[in-house]
């Protein structure tokens, strides 16, 4: 609960921030901005954690993903590449030291390409390609109830992801995602960090 409350409040902000704050650069070459000089078209990473709903099992899943991205210069086509990773809770068990990996997770590893725009003070980006999917689901029996069978498959991933910049190279924002393959079907939202490689050096 405290976790979707938290991605309500951080979506409120975004929208609020990108409908007022469309100061405008749209920097194609390299630029001095608050005494510092900064790359053009660098590249980032953005670090979400989240909520998800997978199709499969009809229930609500949690998420965290990581990835990075990089744009052709001169260009606004850009790849990914990234990993995600979503179940229903990352651990399970009594609480304390008795706890255990849960049975049901997926482990996405995925690489695309995509179109990016970024300004002064936001950037969007989408997303999407071909993905390998290794994760497991659990098996229900009288013998072992924590017994798990291994999945590994090919699939598909798509996601959108907006950040408001209050300084040029660091900020927040959301990423949408869809994760589609034979045994897992996911979507849902995350709240990032998105960190760029734009900062050369202080303008002296």
């Amino acid at each position: 609960m405290l976790l979707k409350k938290l991605i309500l409040l951080l979506t409120t902000i975004v929208i609020s921030q990108s409908l007022w704050a469309q100061e405008m650069l749209n920097p194609k070459e390299d630029f001095l901005y608050d005494g510092k000089y900064f790359g053009a078209y660098p590249p980032y990473i953005t670090f979400g954690l989240g909520y998800g709903y997978n199709t499969m099992t009809s229930k609500g899943e949690q998420n965290l993903a990581l990835d990075f991205h990089m744009q052709i210069k001169k260009t606004d086509f850009a790849f990914n590449a990234g990993y995600f990773a979503s179940t229903p809770r990352f651990l399970e068990g009594g609480g304390g030291l008795d706890q255990y990996f849960s049975r049901q997770k997926i482990n996405d590893f995925h690489a695309g390409a995509g179109y990016r725009y970024e300004r002064l003070k936001s950037n969007f980006g989408v997303y999407g390609g071909f993905s390998f999917v290794a994760g497991r689901s659990p098996v229900d029996t009288i013998v072992n109830s924590n017994a798990y069978i291994l999945r590994r498959t090919p699939g598909l991933y798509l996601q959108a992801n907006f950040s408001h910049k209050p300084h040029y190279d660091v900020g927040y924002g959301l990423t949408l995602y869809a994760v589609y393959s034979r045994y897992y079907k996911i979507i849902g939202v995350q709240a990032h960090i998105f960190l760029s490689s734009a900062f050369k050096a202080y303008n002296r």
